[in-house]
């Protein structure tokens, strides 16, 4: 792999230009036209299916959820074939002894770093681990390097919250990292990394010295440290955006679940509704919280959208007696809400401006969900969705039927599952092209 040879300084000023994604939604008639697509496959045969075990039905087919991707991975997700990259997994003892001594250890053994929203971190290392097709213990053979570690766990070490400071993880990683026998070659390029939470890297206070090049998996596509015009932490150009760990949850969902016909709620929310001021470096947010206003909204129509403020034991119950899941941004951009309604069986509609979702290089979320404006959180927003009829609904449900397992992580291994998918969005990845950081660099030169 070819290294592109630069300065750097963690002093310098990283100018990053930011791709957005748009969400297009296409409307007739005041709802959205989600009309099937047929293509030369699905008249063919009905019962095809792609690597991720999704098959095609009346509603459409596979191959319309799944956009244009590169060539090479869009024939082997139809071939059943695994991606074509080798992953070399860090597993020396003395790289274990420096990331896991003392109390946090126990936490892990326990299983607790493995469960809820951030288990991502446990495992996806467990996958790498285990996976025959992609693990190589060759590393000249290896396209890319994986450090297993758990940081969010290391920091809150559950289930006592004594954990490491931000002080403390940093030191402990700089001396893994500085003894990773191959991260100099490609100046980290071709290593990946796990940031399970809203944090990402920033979990790491050095990352912008250490590990700037580095490929982050993490939740969050969205810059909300406050020193993202420095060096914003996410990256498109080599991160990639995982989906949230459900755990067992998902099951709950699924017992929940009625046909849209049956459901007695056009729209509802449930969850936390944080305090203006704990939202930082965002100004607009911070005066005028989503979740906020989808309360004052639902004191205003209280026949058309369900919003409670809290946690609630019918939380699942009502998820799967709405149409249409509100899935508003949280503290950050993203929430794990937005998984979780492809198990309840209900449309969601994704209040988040700057959100950035997983798999959007293979994967239209335009045709398994809704995204509306924060700025239009009043009555347009119950009108729109009234607007749009049962059957419609029903088709937008049954697209996210077929995909929701690339958001499932307790899958079979072998099966469709959020891993498979994962290590598909890496291997679009192409190590040889410099990141926008990087080309900005070299224009300072």
């Amino acid at each position: 792999m070819r290294a592109f040879r630069r300065k750097s300084s963690c002093s310098l000023t990283l100018l990053f230009c930011l791709f957005c994604i748009h969400f297009s939604v296409s409307s007739k008639g005041g709802f959205v036209e989600v009309s099937a697509k047929k293509t030369a496959a699905s008249e063919s045969s009905s019962s095809s299916s792609n690597q991720f075990g999704i098959s095609a039905t009346a509603f459409g087919t596979w191959r319309e959820v799944f956009n244009a991707a590169p060539s090479r991975a869009e024939e082997s997700i139809k071939d059943d074939i695994s991606p074509p990259i080798k992953i070399y997994v860090y597993n020396d003892a003395d790289v274990k002894k420096l990331l896991f001594p003392g109390k946090e250890t126990q936490a892990y053994k326990s299983g607790v770093c493995g469960m809820k929203m951030y288990g991502s971190q446990v495992h996806i290392a467990d996958f790498l681990l285990k996976s025959k097709e992609l693990r190589t213990e060759n590393p000249s053979d290896a396209d890319f390097f994986f450090l297993p570690g758990w940081p969010k766990c290391m920091l809150d070490a559950p289930p006592n919250g004594a954990g490491l400071t931000d002080d403390e993880l940093a030191k402990r990683l700089n001396g893994v990292i500085e003894k990773l026998p191959y991260i100099k070659k490609s100046g980290g390029r071709d290593h990946v990394f796990v940031w399970p939470s809203g944090r990402g890297p920033t979990l790491y206070k050095n990352w912008r010295c250490k590990i700037p090049n580095s490929i982050f998996l993490t939740p969050e596509g969205f810059y909300t440290d406050p020193y993202r015009t420095l060096a914003p932490y996410f990256d498109p150009w080599k991160d990639v955006v995982l989906p949230g760990f459900m755990d067992g949850r998902k099951d709950s969902y699924l017992e929940t679940n009625k046909r849209t016909s049956k459901r007695t709620k056009l729209a509802s929310f449930a969850g936390t509704v944080p305090d203006g001021q704990a939202l930082k470096g965002d100004e607009k947010h911070v005066k005028a919280h989503p979740r906020e206003r989808l309360l004052k909204l639902s004191k205003k129509y209280p026949d058309d959208l369900l919003a409670i403020s809290g946690r609630t034991p019918k939380y699942a119950e009502i998820l799967g007696d709405s149409k249409f899941c509100i899935v508003p941004r949280g503290l950050s951009p993203w929430t794990l809400r937005t998984y979780e309604t492809f198990f309840a069986g209900c449309v969601p509609v994704i209040i988040s401006d700057s959100v950035r979702l997983p798999f959007q290089e293979f994967l239209d979320w335009s045709l398994i969900s809704i995204k509306w404006p924060e700025a239009k959180i009043d009555e347009s927003l119950l009108t729109y969705l009234k607007s749009i009829p049962d059957e419609e609904i029903e088709k937008i449900v049954r697209r996210g039927e077929q995909v929701r397992c690339v958001f499932a992580y307790q899958a079979d291994a072998t099966k469709c599952n959020a891993f498979s998918a994962i290590m598909w969005a890496l291997s679009l990845k192409d190590r040889n092209v410099a990141s926008t950081s990087e080309w900005a660099l070299r224009d300072e030169m």
